[in-house]
Formats: C-alpha cells, structure tokens, sequence
C-alpha cells in the first residue's frame, strides 16, 4: 500500500511543498496513530503544517527532543526515522561503532545513540545548514562524533554541486581543488578507522546521494571489518553510481536483504 501511496505524491505539482507542509504531517500522524511514538500528536501535526521556525518534537523512547525545520525534507525524515524505523536492524552482537555517512539533521545519529547507548557514533554531513542542526540534535550525546565533510574514498576536498536546490537532502558532491562556500573536507572511513583506533565498523549506515560511486571505486580495506552495513543507492541521480558496490562486495560473505529503499548486508 505505501509504494503506491509514494507513487501518488512523487507525480505532484509542487511537490516538495505538498510533501513536506501538508502529506507528511498528515500521513505521518496517521501512521503514527498505532505506536504513539510521536507525542502530543495534534498539535505537532498542525505545527508541522503551520510553523515557519525550527520547533522541537518528542519522541517516545527518545532521551531528548529533536529540533527541525518545518516545510522542508526534515519532516519526512521524522516519520521515516522514528515511526517507520527504516534503521530498525538486527546486528549479531551489541555494536560498539557506527557509521553514519550523510547524516543530515541527525535523526539517524540519534536513534542510533538510543538504541545502542554504548556505541560510538561518527556522524558525517557536508551541507552547512544541516551540520548546524546535526550538532544540535546531537550535542546531549556525548558518544556522537560530528564530522562536517562528505564521505570518500580518500581525503581530500569536495565540492556541494546542487546547494541551490529547494530541499534540505539529496546534495551530492564532487573533487575540488577550489574552496568556497560549497566546498568541504572530504573523509574516508579508512582514516575514521585510524583516527579512532577501531579495528572493525559494527554499523555503516551509508546514505551519500551517489557518492558510493567513488566511495567503493578504491582503497576498500575497510570493507572486509564492515559487520553490517546499511545502504542507499542513487543511480536515478548519479547513473551507475552502484556498480563500482556490486563489484566490490562481489565474492564476499554478506547475508543481502531490502528494508523500503536501503539494502541491508550482515556478514555470515
């Protein structure tokens, strides 16, 4: 039901408006109506709708409040992080260190941080308006790292190549060798692994809008010590963005299935 629910709203005019002020407050409220995990449900659901400053939700098994944007992608990501649980994995032991590359506000972060309370968590994001809200969302957390630089295969610097875009997901970036406004460091979890003196990545959440072309194209010593690894591909903006992953896991020993877009592989 919820595919073709998607396939309704992605063909409206105006979409992100609709998605964000008026779809995802509602449907999200409904879809919450079993669990109640988003408190005080009505008057969320109309603030949502109707507020232009950032505002603060609560959430049910959530130690601290999140802070988002109303009218913008963070309300979709509300519902899908917290009452749909697309992170809702199943690890084969209590993870002690999470990856999540392209963190956005830091929903993701957060639920891990409750979930797994003694993991520590590096958060990476690029874009400069959602790091602000990524450390504000985070800074409770002492056990949350955050990183402001898009995820690589090496360091070096990246260029934000769509940050005039409406929504606050989905910016991509690419090697640089200016520096600006719409450029950051870039980051490889091979010096994450390093600098944290970690032998091996419980959790890698990785969710880099095409990025995972470069990021599995070289220097994937990481990728055998990678336990479970949470991924999105993003072939419809970056063609071909998926193969270089497909063959570098080609051979390996991962247990492979889907949970709504991500492809979840947990080592046997």
């Amino acid at each position: 039901m919820k595919k073709y629910i998607y396939a309704v709203y992605d063909k409206i005019p105006a979409r992100a408006f609709v998605r964000d002020r008026i779809f995802w407050p509602l449907y999200g409220a409904l879809q919450d109506v079993p669990t109640g995990k988003i408190r005080h449900t009505i008057k969320t659901t109309l603030r949502l709708m109707l507020r232009q400053r950032e505002m603060q939700v609560q959430i049910k098994k959530i130690l601290h409040p999140v802070t988002l944007r109303p009218g913008t992608s963070d309300v979709p990501l509300l519902y899908h992080i917290f009452v749909e649980e697309e992170y809702n994995i199943k690890p084969k032991k209590e993870p002690s260190f999470i990856i999540d590359a392209g963190a956005n506000v830091g929903f993701t972060a957060v639920y891990f941080a409750n979930r797994f309370p003694k993991a520590k968590i590096i958060a990476i994001e690029p874009e400069e308006s959602n790091f602000r809200l990524l450390k504000k969302n985070t800074d409770a957390y002492p056990n949350i790292r955050c990183i402001k630089a898009g995820l690589w295969n090496s360091n070096t610097t990246l260029r934000i190549t769509n940050l005039e875009k409406n929504s606050k997901w989905g910016f991509q970036v690419e090697e640089t060798t200016g520096s600006g406004p719409d450029t950051c460091q870039a980051v490889s979890i091979n010096e994450l692994l390093k600098e944290e003196g970690k032998k091996e990545i419980d959790i890698a959440k990785i969710d880099i809008e095409g990025a995972e072309k470069e990021l599995f194209a070289k220097n994937l010593q990481w990728l055998p010590k990678t336990n479970l690894m949470v991924i999105e591909f993003h072939d419809r903006m970056k063609p071909g963005s998926s193969k270089p992953f497909w063959d570098a896991v080609e051979g390996m020993e991962f247990r492979k299935y889907r949970k709504r877009k991500n492809l979840i592989l947990v080592k046997e």
